[in-house]
């Protein structure tokens, strides 16, 4: 794909219209305290102010199919990205209504290098509106979708279902326009940059709001 075509791919990407949602972007980010994959409970809100944060709802750890297939190549993509969102300065974070042990199970097996939010009551996409899919006492978002949260705390772009291929890009494109900057992309990884872990972000354990 030639750069042009990328960029208009971005665009329509992160121009896209996301029905259903109970936000929309000039949003503030709700404020849902979650227990992250390090033991920390943080708060949705926990970056505002520090840095712009990629949140990732998606399916996998308890997933199956299609579904499983699509959340794990999107989480397999941001791994593959994470030094570059990093070195630009951007957070990322997935989010799955399995509990802490399931996902720290899921973790043993890839080893991620971000955090993953536990929404296993289900209240960070109930505030946000996004669907689920249920199998019998079991959830999962029924799609994923990605946000992108600015230092402010605001929504700076939100996208369903982005392309694998292409997720890193869209982050970054998407906090470069919010930022008044070219969103055609993007940096180069700076080498040994490694994303920050729960203990740096957060200042103190923030409690769970629903």
């Amino acid at each position: 794909m030639t750069a042009e075509r990328q960029g208009a791919s971005l665009q329509e990407e992160l121009d896209a219209d996301v029905p259903g949602l109970a936000v929309k972007v000039g949003d503030p980010i709700p404020s849902v305290g979650l227990r992250a994959s390090d033991g920390y409970l943080l708060n949705l809100r926990s970056f505002v102010g520090k840095q712009p944060v990629a949140f990732l709802f998606f399916a996998a750890p308890t997933a199956s199919g299609t579904q499983a297939r699509r959340g794990t190549r999107l989480a397999e993509s941001l791994a593959g990205g994470a030094r570059r969102l990093a070195s630009a300065g951007v957070a990322a974070i997935g989010v799955t209504c399995d509990n802490e042990r399931q996902q720290t199970d899921w973790i043993g097996e890839h080893r991620w290098p971000y955090l993953l939010f536990s929404d296993e009551r289900r209240s960070a996409v109930e505030r946000l509106g996004i669907p689920l899919a249920a199998s019998g006492r079991n959830y999962n978002v029924a799609r994923p979708v990605l946000l992108i949260v600015g230092r402010d705390g605001l929504l700076d772009a939100i996208i369903l279902d982005p392309a694998p291929e292409y997720v890193v890009d869209i982050v970054l494109a998407a906090v470069r326009r919010a930022e008044g900057r070219d969103p055609d992309l993007a940096e180069p990884a700076s080498p040994g940059t490694e994303p920050p872990s729960a203990r740096e972000t957060a200042e103190q354990p923030t409690s769970a709001s629903s």
